[in-house]
């Protein structure tokens, strides 16, 4: 999207969440001139700004304006648009202690419908499990093969090793739990052919309480939120699962930071300002194994938002960098994301003390985003074969306030300097 259409959009969305503060939740029911607010009521920002109809109005304009582009985006991706042979393509699936569940991902990329496909295992030498299942696997299939990793030690040093030993035109990265379409590759690769990057979507499978809560939590904080960034901002976000790379993008960018521990935000940052393009695609999604108790959903997000706070330091330790604009949309999608997370720490609790005195706002707040939410799964239910509309909706509140404390959490740990270390979720086999 051009700078001239990113700006329209920013300069819409603003006017929308202005009339819905001065219309529907009428934050300001008497206008005067600005100087008399601002003698008469020294704190009135304050006040405006921790007003919960005010945040209730911003959520529901945003995450509505979220889910339009969401359906322009599928309204605008021709699911027909097939490629199902010509460069060659290598997908490369990481393991580590996941020997009963690589072959999910294995098996359906083995079914997929592009014919120059070749998949690769890559196996930590200590983790003889996975590489016995790994063997298995090649026995079975022709496409087939695994390789013990010679960079120990990180997912991404696993695939850069995988990189390094590839000839493929194009590298496709998928995580052991996940279930590829048979038709992802095919879509992808016809992405290709104007893009560098084709980064197909990934879901946490519903299957529980906890997983569906997982899933609601990742539309309304992830899925949603980043159609708006990537708008706004043209941050298009790059990862390293259900994705196909160009080869020519490593050469360019380079491989991936083995010392970080997100190295997917640390390469979309780099890609971004490299000018990469990336091409989402909505059709043909991914599955993935959600977490399935409290304490690896927790564990898994603390990693995660670690990640983003390294890097988002790495980029501030350097100054210079503020001259550089696809480095202040970068930076202003991670600050917005810890600012975001310290007000969703308070949600269950401001929700309780304001439906109190306010009890119709709540409702009409809560309706509004349980609305969206809620067309949004209607929408997966269609296109990504979800099924049905499980009660874990109503455990948003929760989902948020939780979230909230993570990013709280995180920060607080990282400025006294504790560290955090790798956690990996237990999985299911199946």
């Amino acid at each position: 999207m051009t700078s001239l259409h990113r700006y329209l959009a920013a300069a819409g969305i603003a006017v929308l969440t202005a009339v819905a503060l001065l219309g529907d939740f009428r934050v300001v029911e008497h206008v005067t001139s600005f100087f008399e607010i601002v003698f008469a009521h020294p704190f009135w920002f304050l006040d405006t700004v921790l007003d919960v109809r005010v945040w209730f109005a911003v959520a529901v304009v945003i995450l509505a304006a979220s889910l339009l582009l969401y359906l322009y985006g599928l309204f605008r991706e021709d699911s027909d648009a097939l490629v199902h042979a010509g460069r060659s393509v290598e997908a490369v699936v990481p393991v580590h202690d996941e020997s009963d569940v690589m072959h999910r991902s294995v098996e359906h990329l083995v079914a997929s419908t592009y014919e120059d496909l070749a998949i690769t295992i890559i196996c930590e030498p200590d983790d003889q499990p996975s590489l016995a299942r790994a063997a298995e696997l090649a026995a079975e299939h022709d496409r087939v093969e695994y390789i013990q990793n010679r960079r120990p030690g990180s997912k991404a040093g696993a695939l850069n090793d995988a990189i390094d030993r590839s000839d493929a035109d194009v590298i496709a990265m998928f995580d052991a739990d996940q279930e590829p379409h048979p038709e992802l590759i095919a879509h992808g690769m016809a992405a290709l052919r104007d893009h560098d990057i084709a980064r197909v979507r990934s879901l946490p499978r519903p299957t529980g309480r906890i997983e569906s809560m997982a899933y609601y939590e990742y539309l309304l904080l992830f899925f949603l939120p980043q159609k708006l960034a990537r708008t706004i901002l043209g941050l298009g976000i790059v990862g390293t699962r259900s994705v196909l790379i160009e080869r020519s993008v490593f050469d360019e960018v380079g491989l991936f930071d083995e010392e970080t521990l997100t190295e997917d935000m640390d390469f979309t940052h780099r890609c971004h300002q490299a000018n990469c393009s990336v091409r989402e695609l909505l059709y043909y999604p991914c599955y993935e194994e959600a977490a399935h108790t409290l304490r690896d959903w927790w564990g898994q997000r603390v990693r995660w938002i670690s990640g983003h706070v390294s890097v988002c330091h790495r980029h501030l330790s350097d100054w210079r960098n503020l001259r550089d604009r696809a480095f202040l949309s970068s930076l202003l999608s991670l600050v917005g994301t810890f600012a975001v997370g310290s007000l969703l720490s308070v949600t269950v609790p401001l929700l309780v003390l304001v439906a109190l005195a306010h009890p119709g706002v709540v409702a009409m707040g809560l309706s509004g985003i349980y609305g969206i939410t809620l067309t949004t799964r209607g929408i997966d239910n269609y296109t990504a074969d979800t099924e049905g509309f499980d009660l874990a909706w109503l455990l948003v509140p929760v989902a948020l306030t939780l979230f909230g404390l993570v990013v709280v959490q995180v920060v607080v740990s990282y400025v006294v300097g504790r560290e955090t270390s790798w956690y990996q979720v237990e999985k299911h086999g199946r």
